[in-house]
């Protein structure tokens, strides 16, 4: 390891290091949830998330994104990819990814609280059951998103496109939506 690495970068090539072990020697890809693979790698994902902050998670979230781990459209012209780790409860509080692409990608059930996803790309992503409580959508592209049953209460959605998303006016009422933000169709 670099010796000017600091704790936090460390933790993330450790997390680098290893689920890449798990894809090249143990066809990560080809598992399904629960078996030894697939829950050992999920173990060990959340782990190191809970020792990251904000930007190291959200490098360690595109690196998985990347990978098409958590769910992707990477080809236009094929469909999207189903998530190989589930990340339903993972502690992403304080995720820093503004301008991410993160369109399909699925995080069910995890918290998201005091995100900043500026101008993400979350189109058709599965934010069900997701805590946004105070994050930051403001621009955020989440067209045909699934927002259903995710707490939002003092989510930023300014300027925020949710055109054909899933979610309730009654949830909308609770966040921070302005006359910039497309609203979905109702």
């Amino acid at each position: 390891m670099n010796a000017n690495a600091s704790p936090q970068q460390e933790i993330l090539a450790q997390l680098f290091d290893a689920v890449s072990e798990f894809v090249r020697l143990h066809d990560l890809h080809k598992t399904a949830r629960g078996d030894a693979v697939n829950a050992l790698t999920r173990a060990h994902v959340f782990t190191t998330l809970r020792q990251l902050d904000g930007y190291y998670k959200g490098v360690a979230i595109q690196f998985l994104y990347e990978a098409n781990l958590i769910g992707s459209h990477a080809v236009a012209a094929a469909p999207p990819t189903s998530p190989v780790l589930a990340l339903n409860g993972a502690d992403l509080t304080g995720l820093s990814l503004p301008n991410a692409n993160l369109a399909w990608a699925h995080f069910i059930a995890a918290d998201l609280s005091r995100a900043d996803l500026r101008g993400a790309s979350l189109i058709c992503a599965n934010l069900s059951a997701v805590d946004l409580i105070e994050a930051d959508l403001s621009h955020a592209d989440l067209r045909g998103a699934s927002l259903f049953m995710a707490d939002i209460t003092d989510a930023n959605f300014d300027g925020a496109d949710l055109r054909g998303a899933l979610v309730a006016m009654e949830q909308l009422a609770t966040a921070i939506v302005t006359d910039a933000t497309r609203l979905p169709e109702e």
